[in-house]
């Protein structure tokens, strides 16, 4: 039996993920803690300056929105910064 086939399931589906070793890794730094991952990987100010060098390149809002799964309201608010 495989080390990680006694470890509890989220910490199985995790070494799925990133291996065994790397699973320990994450478990001594974050055991006990509750993880909230954000939806997006990029920084929100990452994202606007994103959206709005795109909008100068000539995409339209539409395009963007699709682009950056965003509604089109934010986009706007985005270019309106």
């Amino acid at each position: 039996m495989a080390e990680s086939q006694r470890w509890q399931q989220i910490y199985q589906e995790l070494a799925e993920i990133i291996g065994e070793q790397n699973t320990k890794k994450v478990f001594t730094e974050f055991r006990g803690s509750t993880v909230n991952f954000p939806l997006r990987l990029v920084r929100r100010e990452v994202l606007q300056q994103q959206v709005r060098a795109d909008f100068s390149a000539g995409l339209k809002i539409h395009q963007l929105s699709i682009k950056y799964d965003l509604a089109e309201r934010t986009v706007r608010k985005y270019l309106n910064r």
